[in-house]
């Protein structure tokens, strides 16, 4: 997403209103700065974001503004540089907020906030609203120190539109994406399910629906269509599901193909194999990739496919056999599906492996590890590792990280290597402008590279771990948002704008920082 305008947008707050034996409120929103000719809608919230009523406003000089009463809201009229005290009086206390006006000709500096917002608990995310007629344009997901979780919608302004409490006490959150009817998804996880929630534009829900596993990927495509992929709690099977998020009618579920490992005339005891007659075949660990849905309305997904067969070239029936002795071959492929709305799809095998040797020495495993984008000419880029760690190697070798381009056909066009890491992966990638340029981050270090060649064009060490590219910027350059800091990074080196905190980047192409 290319970013041609900043502003920013900061949440200030204590941590410890919660403790105060009254119900609290406040002014919303806070720490203003805006410019003569510009209006600011201003509310109260207590403290768990509840809008309230008969509340009396007031001003201190009216020649700088104006005040003009809005049902439970009042409205603030800019007419002149300077800073005004707005009051606002409520059941017989009362609260003021400064707002700084800033003349006609001059720009808000950088690093002033246009508004700010107090949280009401832990945060747990934000994201943009997909723009929509009296629709929210961001989401915030914030939990009390109860366990009560609550998604407030916030206009362009600052005011609050509303907020919406999630109906179950689960500590596990996550503020997931919007969807293209201005509402937002948000998931309740638990240890071996979640709940998916739907969440409209009006602040009530539109749906909710429960799945066994964990959930790994989601995209939504303009005809209202939910793809959320889905993997069983031990890694071994996973399944699409295609979802209308308008109803919440289950469309279909498309079952992902099992990789297997078959036993022939051996069977595991702990980490021991003896000697069997009896063979077993059962699923091994399945990797995919995380899904993303392309304009014509397809979602593609790829993930890896392997047959391993272990056997005893000849043993007793009871006796333990030595690795050394075990033959180990495995068939291996790297599948991309272009999935349809109706459920059919289009399989191609990207990349087939055939291998045997003893089971003393390295099996190689090829597969997605999570990030895949659009490479800008109806293909994809998808981050793949390929390991190899014998079984009881007494020196770990790194993995290789790779970005792989595939063309429209689902071919390999190129194999892009990224330096080795160890640690967190964060395989993070966006396309950049004008879709020439990728870049990809691997633990501390962001490469750029030529998307049509797949050539490095230049890397940056940020000499930190956990490191994420946000958002491709005009002019070559991108964002990444480090564990406290957003940086701009432009040709291998970092400029000037570094801004404190997280990133959050709206449907508009603005950016906001929001400070912790």
């Amino acid at each position: 997403m290319n970013v041609s305008h900043i502003s920013v947008y900061v949440i200030l707050g204590t941590c410890c209103f919660w403790l105060q034996p009254q119900r609290d409120w406040r002014i919303s929103p806070e720490r203003i700065n805006i410019s003569v000719e510009e209006d600011r809608p201003l509310q109260a919230l207590d403290v768990d974001a509840q809008e309230l009523s008969g509340v009396k406003w007031f001003i201190d000089n009216s020649a700088l503004a104006d005040l003009e009463e809005d049902g439970n809201r009042t409205i603030l009229h800019a007419k002149a540089p300077g800073t005004v005290r707005v009051t606002a009086m409520h059941d017989g206390t009362s609260r003021f907020e400064a707002v700084v006006i800033w003349p006609l000709d001059q720009q808000i500096p950088p690093g002033k906030t246009h508004w700010g917002m107090h949280p009401i608990g832990r945060e747990l995310g934000d994201i943009s609203a997909v723009p929509t007629p009296e629709g929210p344009n961001t989401f915030s997901l914030e939990q009390t120190p109860g366990g009560r979780t609550y998604l407030r919608a916030v206009a362009d302004g600052g005011i609050q539109i509303w907020n919406w409490l999630l109906p179950e006490t689960t500590h596990d959150v996550e503020l997931v994406c919007g969807d293209w009817l201005g509402g937002a998804l948000i998931s309740a996880n638990s240890k071996d399910s979640y709940t998916l929630y739907t969440v409209g534009k009006d602040g009530t829900t539109r749906w909710r629906r429960t799945f066994a596993g964990v959930r790994k990927g989601h995209a939504y495509n303009r005809q209202h269509l939910a793809h959320i992929l889905t993997q069983t709690v031990d890694s071994t099977t996973a399944t699409l599901s295609a979802i209308d998020t308008e109803t919440g009618e289950l469309k279909f579920d498309l079952p992902v193909p099992e990789s297997t490992e078959r036993l022939t005339n051996i069977r595991r005891e702990g980490a021991k194999f003896v000697c069997s007659q009896n063979p077993d075949v059962h699923p091994i660990r399945a990797f995919t990739s995380g899904l993303f849905v392309s304009i014509d309305g397809f979602a593609y997904l790829a993930f890896n496919r392997a047959e391993q067969e272990l056997k005893a070239a000849s043993c007793t029936p009871g006796t333990v056999i030595p690795p050394g002795e075990i033959q180990a071959s495995s068939t291996e492929q790297l599948v991309l599906w272009q999935i349809h709305p109706d459920g059919t799809h289009r399989e191609t095998v990207a990349e087939e492996s055939q291998t045997s040797h003893p089971f003393s020495e390295p099996l190689s495993r090829t597969y997605p590890t999570g990030s895949i984008i659009p490479d800008g000419s109806d293909g994809v880029l998808l981050s793949v590792r390929k390991s190899g760690d014998a079984p009881g190697a007494a020196v770990h070798v790194l993995p290789k990280e790779l970005v792989y381009r595939l063309d429209q056909d689902g071919k390999v066009v190129y194999r892009f290597s990224l330096p080795a890491l160890s640690g967190p992966l964060h395989d993070a990638m966006v396309l950049g402008d004008g879709n020439a340029q990728a870049f990809a981050t691997r633990g501390g270090v962001l490469v750029a590279f030529d998307v049509g060649e797949g050539k490095e064009a230049w890397r940056w060490d940020s000499n930190t771990d956990g490191i994420e590219v946000v958002a491709a910027l005009a002019n070559g350059s991108c964002l990444v948002q480090t564990p406290t800091e957003a940086v701009k990074v432009d040709n291998a080196t970092t400029s000037a704008a570094v801004f404190k905190g997280r990133i959050m980047i709206d449907w508009q192409g603005k950016m906001y920082t929001k400070h912790n």
